[in-house]
């Protein structure tokens, strides 16, 4: 389940980042202390991305990011702050600055099926999702919150498959807008990366 967690927190982040720029402040205020988490885990690698171009996919290196995932558990909910940093020398700005911050948290509820039902709250949007029983995959769907007419998508949708070996990232992550009858992809990334040993306080 933990690992799970890590997989989708990743690829929704990254996404998030591919598609436009976070706000000044994408964590949210608080004069607290932050909650103990029952467990943390940090994730890095590397993401390629890629543009929909007459009918076909074509790969984008300017828009590759590598990234760094802090995600710490508590119980039926978890929360992750990420990092990315596009360092390709011809990145053109228009995803937002070469380096931002994102956060998002997740709550989960047992479903009928024996999975788990998702809620996302993020600094980009919210949505909502699922994971099948038995580990069988994810998928979330992020209603991306400054979505206009001049910007090209409107969702973000996250799928992942439990074919990556153990310890390992592996997500697909489509930027498309909806339309009446209809659907238009406009980015994807493809995520890769490690997923470093949990701790428990």
């Amino acid at each position: 389940m933990k690992m799970k967690a890590v997989r989708i927190l990743a690829a929704v982040l990254a996404t998030f980042l591919a598609g436009c720029a976070s706000g000044p402040s994408p964590l949210p205020l608080t004069d607290s202390p932050p909650s103990v988490p029952t467990s943390s885990t940090v994730f890095a690698g590397h993401a390629r991305a890629f543009r929909w171009v007459n009918e076909a996919w074509v790969a984008d290196p300017s828009h590759d990011y590598d990234f760094l995932v802090l995600e710490k558990r508590f119980g039926d909910r978890w929360e992750a702050v990420k990092e990315i940093y596009r360092r390709h020398p011809k990145y053109d700005g228009r995803a937002g600055p070469r380096v931002q911050t994102l956060w998002f948290a997740v709550t989960m509820s047992p479903a009928g099926d024996g999975g788990y039902d998702l809620v996302a709250t993020t600094s980009e949007g919210n949505g909502t999702g699922h994971e099948k029983a038995g580990g069988g995959g994810l998928s979330l769907e992020i209603a991306y919150a400054r979505s206009n007419l001049f910007v090209p998508f409107d969702t973000i949708r996250i799928r992942q498959d439990q074919t990556s070996a153990p310890g390992n990232l592996a997500e697909t992550v489509t930027l498309l807008k909806k339309a009446k009858g209809g659907e238009k992809p406009f980015m994807k990334m493809e995520e890769e990366g490690l997923v470093y040993r949990p701790l428990n306080p």
